[in-house]
């Protein structure tokens, strides 16, 4: 047996390692949000994306969020149900349509934001000052490596 394969362990991997953190604060996304809010991750995240943007096509909060397209489709259909969201059609482009957060969608938008940053807080505040400011450093950096490794796939 060969000693390369039988000494891999993807649990030291950085990207395994970075999806699982991802994986388990989606997760707590999820539970709080549906128990909270009766709403899931995409449909929280197209509020949070309205609420900085403002008037936007599904298009460009899939660009902006790094979002399924199908997903978001399904999510916007449901924030427009509720009365989160509002659609009107796009003049410029009459094959497509802008979406605008409604006075509801914007008081769920700040409980979101709410319980959201005490996360954030808590997630923080595990690190020291300078583990913060090296962990945005290092974040950044990561992102520059991988937007020039997908430059070179492209």
């Amino acid at each position: 047996m060969e000693e390369s394969i039988s000494n891999l362990d993807i649990r030291s991997r950085l990207a395994y390692r970075v999806q699982i953190l991802a994986n388990k604060m989606t997760a707590w996304s999820a539970s709080t949000y549906s128990r909270e809010f009766n709403i899931g991750v995409q449909e929280s995240r197209i509020l949070i994306v309205l609420a900085r943007l403002g008037e936007v096509t599904a298009n460009q909060i899939c660009e902006f969020g790094k979002m399924d397209k199908g997903n978001v489709s399904r999510a916007v259909k449901k924030l427009v149900r509720e009365g989160r969201i509002k659609e009107k059609l796009d003049l410029k482009d009459k094959r497509s349509t802008l979406l605008n957060i409604t006075p509801s969608g914007l008081i769920l938008y700040k409980r979101i934001k709410e319980i959201s940053d005490i996360r954030e807080n808590k997630f923080i505040s595990s690190l020291s000052a300078m583990e913060q400011k090296s962990l945005s450093k290092i974040l950044k950096n990561l992102e520059i490596v991988m937007d020039d490794l997908l430059e070179d796939v492209e």
